[in-house]
């Protein structure tokens, strides 16, 4: 894809979907004593989300698993569209395009693994972190520098909010 096409793409987003595992997380997961699962969220990541909150650029979370400390961070982020237990992430984001009024062509959605698939196929803007799976980098239009869990969300925040000329870098 050329450069300004894709320019054009990123100045129309207006809808952010992130995946948890392999994209907010590096994909570890870590188990206490007691059972309870743990998960590393990068700070610069939840900042972007806030930036882009700021701006207008509404921002939603769809996970296949299902964990409580997925809705505590995000709901502390004020994230209002969270969605765990999902497997169809497809389906998700038509409802929420149709929800928020949002055509699919202005939704990017970043991905890294195969259940990412089908969602990176009908967005707009198809993201993957570099160390995605090989199944979901064959259909991003955009890798990011970082890897999942290490900023690639801030990254791609970053690059939306500086195309639609709202925040210099």
């Amino acid at each position: 894809m050329q450069t300004s096409e894709l320019k054009q793409i990123i100045k129309n987003i207006k809808l952010l979907i992130l995946d948890v595992d392999g994209v907010l997380t590096d994909g570890s997961l870590f188990y206490g004593k007691d059972g309870e699962a743990l998960k590393r969220f990068n700070v610069r990541d939840g900042q972007g989300i806030k930036l882009a909150q700021a701006y207008s650029l509404e921002i939603g979370i769809i996970s296949a698993r299902e964990c409580e400390i997925v809705k505590n961070r995000f709901n502390e982020l004020g994230v209002k569209h969270i969605y765990q237990h999902c497997y169809d992430k497809a389906k998700k984001i038509k409802e929420l395009s149709s929800e928020l009024n949002i055509a699919l062509e202005n939704i990017a959605y970043i991905g890294d693994d195969i259940l990412d698939v089908p969602p990176l196929e009908i967005v707009g803007l198809p993201i993957c972190p570099k160390d995605a799976h090989p199944s979901a980098l064959l259909k991003a239009k955009l890798i990011t520098e970082s890897k999942g869990g290490n900023g690639c969300v801030r990254e791609i925040i970053d690059l939306v909010l500086k195309e639609q000329g709202k925040i210099q870098i």
